[in-house]
């Protein structure tokens, strides 16, 4: 674990400090921020409520290399996450990812109006480190396994207000959605291929054995920062995808998969602040089966962090 929180801590330092060089390029706007935040909670072996105690640590960059001449925008941003939390009852781990995340999204617009641009979307993502389940030793997911892309092509809304407020709304009617596993789990074939793969594709919504399913549908993707007030700042991401037009899909004959993220930043100075993050998933791709209890297909996560933050 000390390796990867070094790596970890490395990755903000790098952030912040590449982006500190100066973009002699005019058309070329770049900005960023990093953080590196910790969580900490302590229960007596007697407490009469029960429960463990836990520590959190999570590290997160993003950075955005936004181009526009003329009519031309070209956005781009790149977002990464590593967080890792401790699991005293866990037989099998002393430490898990609670947040993994390798993302690349890229935007070339040409301005039709003052606010729309017809505009291709190119969105890639994956993951850093193996994943497990609680008190299981096989591996649920890791670096590829799985792996998304999105390619579309469709009209994106700007609108911007000063520096408080930024929107954007993407809709496209043409999309193509790959899903990926590098190592899927496989039953020896009928050649006698004794290579069975680690990763149970069909808990991302991919067919039993194999390595990729995708589809054609429709997408949107809905980007807001928000600057509240002095202390508090909203930002917020939201995408839809549903295959409309019947090629390759899953078991369940089609699927739509949906993520609402939002984190809300509460610095004290420049250096530290409080996280708020969230996000709700749905995705009834991977089936009955795989269906979460109480959850249904819907999914969630939360975490509440203090620590070092830096934007640039």
């Amino acid at each position: 674990m000390k390796k990867n929180l070094l790596f970890a801590a490395a990755f903000v330092a790098v952030s912040a400090t590449a982006a500190e060089s100066a973009d002699s390029v005019s058309n070329w706007t770049r900005f960023g921020n990093a953080s590196l935040q910790f969580t900490q909670g302590y229960v007596s072996k007697n407490w009469y409520k029960g429960g463990e105690s836990n520590m959190a640590l999570i590290a997160t960059g993003e950075y955005n290399a936004n181009w526009k001449k003329n009519r031309w925008a070209w956005d781009n941003k790149f977002e990464a996450k590593l967080g890792y939390v401790t699991t005293r009852s866990d037989e099998f781990h002393n430490y898990m990812t609670n947040q993994d995340l390798l993302k690349l999204t890229s935007k070339l617009g040409y301005q039709a109006t003052k606010h729309w641009y017809y505009t291709a979307q190119v969105i890639g993502q994956t993951q850093f480190c193996p994943g497990y389940k609680t008190n299981t030793e096989g591996e649920f997911s890791k670096f590829f396994s799985p792996a998304y892309l999105t390619l579309s092509l469709g009209m994106d809304y700007k609108y911007e207000k000063e520096d408080y407020l930024k929107f954007s709304a993407f809709i496209s009617p043409a999309s193509y959605n790959l899903k990926y596993v590098n190592d899927p789990l496989r039953n020896f074939d009928a050649a006698g291929d004794p290579h069975r793969g680690k990763i149970d594709g069909t808990q991302f919504g991919l067919p039993a054995g194999e390595f990729n399913t995708y589809g054609l549908g429709a997408s949107a993707n809905c980007n807001l920062y928000w600057k509240l007030c002095k202390y508090v700042t909203w930002t917020s991401n939201a995408t839809w995808f549903s295959p409309l037009y019947g090629v390759k899909k899953n078991n369940t004959g089609g699927f739509t998969e949906i993520m609402w993220e939002n984190t809300f930043d509460m610095p004290l100075n420049k250096y530290f602040s409080t996280k708020l993050y969230t996000c709700l998933r749905f995705d009834d791709s991977v089936g009955p089966a795989n269906k979460g209890e109480g959850w249904g297909y819907f999914q969630f996560s939360e975490l509440l962090s203090f620590g070092l933050s830096y934007a640039f």
